[in-house]
Order: C-alpha cells, then sequence, then structure tokens
C-alpha cells in the first residue's frame, strides 16, 4: 500500500524521454468497457468505488455511492480493483462542489482510503481519477470516463441546510422521559453555544456540542426549583446561517402537554 502525503501537485504529469524530449505513450480511453469486452478484447482494469459516512445526527451509512445527511459529514472512500494482474496504477481523489466540475476540483486526495470531513451545505461529487498502465498500454478512468455516456456515475455526499429547534419545556424527575433539555431538532449546525440563566440573570449551565443532551436542571449539582429559567443560543450553520435563540424554559417535575410546543431559532445570513 503506498500513501501520498497531501498536495496540490499537478493535475497532469508528462514523462520524459532520455533526450529530455516529452513523450506521451499510445492511450486507451475506457469510456465503454462492456463493448470493449464484447469485441473480444483483453480484459481491462475494473473498479469499483464506495465510501461509508456518518454525520453529527447520527446517521450512518456503509457501502455507499450517494449519501444525504447533517453537517459535518465524515466520510472515508475506498476502492476495488478487478483484473488489475499485472497493470501499474496511479490514482486521485477528485472532489468538487455544485457548481464546480471535476476538471477543477477544489480539493485533490492521493491516499487510498482518505477521510473527509464535509461542513458545507450542498452536494458534492467524488471521483477517483486512476491510470493503469502495462508496457506501452494504457487504460485511463479519468475524465472522459466520468462525464461520457457508458462511463459512470461519481459519488455523491449531500449535506443538508441548517435547522434548529427547541421546546419549552421538560421535567426532570428522573423518569428517563424528558429529563434533559437540548434541542428539539438540529441538522448542519457548525457553530453552537447554549447559556441557562435564572430569572435574575444568574448562570446556570452552558454548552457547546449541539449533539449532547443538554441541560439536566442542576446547578452545582442539586436539581433546580420548578419555575421559569432563560436560554440564550447563538448558532451558525454549515449554509452560512446563524441563529439566535432567546427564550423562556420551563422547568416541570409534572410535564405539562400544554408547553411541548417548540421555538425555531431566528436565522439571519
Amino acid at each position: 500500500m503506498i500513501n501520498f502525503a497531501q498536495n496540490n501537485f499537478p493535475k497532469t504529469v508528462m514523462k520524459q524521454n532520455n533526450s529530455g524530449t516529452n513523450k506521451i505513450r499510445r492511450t486507451a480511453i475506457l469510456t465503454a468497457l462492456p463493448l470493449l469486452l464484447a469485441q473480444g478484447a483483453d480484459a481491462f482494469p475494473t473498479v469499483r468505488t464506495v465510501f461509508s459516512a456518518s454525520s453529527n445526527a447520527g446517521e450512518t451509512g456503509d457501502t455507499l455511492t450517494t449519501f444525504e445527511g447533517s453537517a459535518p459529514i465524515t466520510a472515508r472512500f475506498r476502492f476495488e480493483v478487478d483484473n488489475q494482474e499485472d497493470y501499474d496504477s496511479d490514482f486521485e481523489w477528485r472532489f468538487c462542489h455544485e457548481g464546480g466540475t471535476l476538471e477543477e476540483p477544489y480539493m485533490i486526495r492521493y491516499e487510498e482510503e482518505p477521510e473527509v470531513v464535509f461542513t458545507q451545505a450542498g452536494t458534492d461529487s467524488i471521483a477517483l481519477y486512476i491510470t493503469f498502465t502495462r508496457g506501452e498500454e494504457k487504460v485511463e478512468y479519468r475524465r472522459y470516463y466520468w462525464n461520457q455516456p457508458g462511463g459512470a456515475t461519481a459519488m455523491t455526499i449531500k449535506a443538508s441546510e441548517s435547522v434548529l429547534t427547541f421546546p419549552n419545556a421538560f421535567s426532570p424527575n428522573g423518569d428517563q422521559r424528558n429529563d434533559f433539555f437540548g434541542p428539539k431538532e438540529y441538522r448542519s449546525i457548525m457553530d453552537f453555544k447554549a447559556t441557562i440563566f435564572s430569572r435574575m440573570g444568574q448562570k446556570l449551565y452552558e454548552w457547546t456540542d449541539v449533539s449532547s443532551k443538554g441541560w439536566d436542571g442542576t446547578y452545582n449539582g442539586r436539581k433546580v426549583k420548578d419555575g421559569v429559567y432563560y436560554i440564550y443560543v447563538r448558532a451558525k450553520g454549515a449554509d452560512g446561517r446563524t441563529f439566535t435563540i432567546k427564550k423562556d424554559v420551563n422547568v416541570l417535575t409534572t410535564y405539562d402537554s400544554t408547553y411541548s410546543s417548540s421555538s425555531e431559532g431566528t436565522p439571519t445570513e
């Protein structure tokens, strides 16, 4: 296994002969492998690309070609080759965001199994550019393979737009139901800070991990009294939205469904 360091290497490499002049070898561009095999061509190397992914909202998947979830999304890419035999290979992973192209990627990775964290809302396309060589013979899965009929479809990862909502109350009475106060719904939240205050303005609790359980209704290890408290939240989504939430929090050891409505943060660009 050969791992290349991440670098902005040239997208095209020309090899030189002994005289120092550029030498371009005969190339077979593989755009329709089934047709070539049906015509009796030798077995060419074939490639399959997949990835596994997980989001901060707990969404997971393995052996995927497409994934949609809440940012940040962590994905690990890998490929499998059939019929490689005595072919040598050279490869790179290309990443482009919606509106971009694989020919002008925003990132190129050279590891066999790169792990990438996607933090921007929208759809990213990912493709493996790989070249197999055997003597003067060359087989490429590159631009024409990914963009032409008979080729393949690039893998995609879509990070959803940001959402952040909170309930109005919770009941920290130890019955395993509504014992913690935290977001009712969140998606693609990148930066987050929430603070609980008493009605007198005393800070009781603060947390910065949107995926954590949140406040358990205690202060200095002791349960607070039933009543009305106050929460202030500042957050930013993967799509650039900022959320500001200022609202009452009702602590009720006997939960009343009349307080169960949610309140959504106000996004500002």
